[in-house]
């Protein structure tokens, strides 16, 4: 039985210095900036919310045009093609979640570290609306029937190192390419953008491989927008901006400290309230919630959850709740120590009898956790997120951990002296 105790504590410890050795890498490589990051620093870096990093908060709301009226597969549409402009800026902590109820027409959109808001407004929110046109104004192409766009430099000589944008399109917008410029040799195709006309070449020759250059006396900062956009697809519907907050670094290191000492002040007094009422059994209580918090941020690098503060006050709570764990099982402890029980009895009755309070309670938690997950957006997302890791990591710490520290390293003798037990 020992021989089983003992294997128990290596495993937890082997578990341990594993999340202790992400936690430190994670922290050691979020200063770093992005692009030297190795893979496993990239994989375990931490992600701050808005609140934290400072940057740019939209919400922008879908209305019903002439053309096009607002649907839910509209929306579902639109969403998509945000996340993908999102993440063409290379903001990989980004929200955009559409709300819920009465608000279902409004998208909130939150990019942490941003520091250009009117450039995020113009290639989250342009319609992006790509259009090829003839000479009699009938549109033969569109955005959808492009493969891919990027930013080049014009090889031409009149025009030589000017930022342009390359295009190719698929197979079946290739055909029709085809088609179209042989019909039209001689002819002007207008290529227009949200109805501004970009360039009006005449056709020389028909173009069979479906690729070509759009020029439009573009900066390369504009041609690099216009190209992401453009590999993002338009927006299905008109997207207004009913909001826009712009956060400063400045607030986001204060709320950061202000975080830190939150968190360093609730652990602290955790542990003095666990050490002054259980003594011997506070410590253990103390070793084990610091593998608990040890695995519990361990894991929110790891899943990439965005830590804010309404994330890090889930992380406060699931910890008081983990305490809670071992607070009902000391006190079941010292009920059946006053009964003069030995101390493995002592030990298995307190976490037998205490196990379905435990488990009750951690369930309700998680259920409000889900539905809060299901129906919030954002940071309310965040909270429920962080929330359902420390309960689950604080059931495992406080059940199974707690109960291996117990068993080995408390021996009969030790039920002699009731003083060691706060009783």
């Amino acid at each position: 039985m020992k021989k089983n105790r003992i294997i128990g504590i290596i495993l937890i410890l082997i578990v341990f210095a594993m999340a202790l050795f992400i936690d430190v890498k994670g922290f050691m490589s979020s200063g770093k900036p992005l692009e030297t990051l190795t893979s496993l620093e990239k994989a375990i870096t931490p992600r701050f919310g808005l609140d934290l990093h400072g940057g740019v908060r939209f919400v922008l709301e879908a209305t019903d045009t002439s053309e096009v009226k607002v649907t839910s597969e509209a929306m579902d549409t639109a969403v998509s093609v945000i996340k993908r402009r999102v993440n063409n800026l290379g903001i990989s902590e980004a929200i955009v979640v559409q709300e819920r109820g009465a608000n279902w027409k409004r998208v909130d959109v939150e990019l942490p570290g941003w520091k250009d808001p009117e450039r995020a407004r113009q290639l989250i929110g342009q319609t992006a609306l790509l259009q090829f046109k003839t000479e009699d104004g009938k549109v033969v192409l569109t955005g959808a029937d492009l493969a891919s766009a990027n930013l080049a430099f014009s090889k031409e000589t009149a025009t030589l190192g000017q930022p342009v944008i390359e295009f190719k399109l698929n197979s079946a917008g290739a055909k029709i390419f085809a088609d179209v410029t042989q019909a039209n040799i001689g002819k002007k195709i207008a290529i227009y953008l949200d109805n501004k006309l970009l360039i009006n070449p005449v056709v020389n020759n028909a173009i069979p491989n479906g690729e070509g250059v759009i020029e439009g006396g573009f900066t390369q900062q504009e041609a690099a927008d216009y190209a992401a956009l453009l590999r993002s697809g338009s927006l299905p519907v008109k997207l207004d901006f009913i909001s826009e907050e712009v956060v400063g670094p400045s607030l986001g290191a204060r709320s950061i400290r202000m975080a830190l000492i939150a968190v360093i002040t609730a652990i602290i007094l955790i542990f003095i309230y666990m050490i002054v009422f259980y003594r011997l059994l506070g410590l253990f209580s103390v070793l084990s919630l610091t593998i608990y918090l040890t695995i519990e941020i361990a894991l929110l690098f790891l899943l990439h959850a965005t830590l804010s503060l309404p994330a890090i006050g889930g992380a406060i709570l699931s910890l008081g709740m983990s305490v809670d764990i071992n607070v009902i099982v000391f006190e079941r402890m010292k009920e059946e120590l006053k009964l003069g029980k030995s101390i493995k009895s002592v030990i298995s009755a307190g976490f037998t009898h205490a196990f379905r309070t435990v488990f009750d309670s951690n369930l309700t938690v998680l259920v409000g956790a889900a539905l809060l997950f299901y129906l919030g957006t954002g940071v309310i997302k965040g909270f429920a997120v962080t929330t359902t890791i420390g309960i689950l990591v604080g059931f495992f710490s406080g059940i199974v951990v707690s109960r291996v520290i117990l068993n080995l390293f408390l021996s009969q003798s030790t039920s002699n002296k009731p003083w060691l037990f706060g009783i």
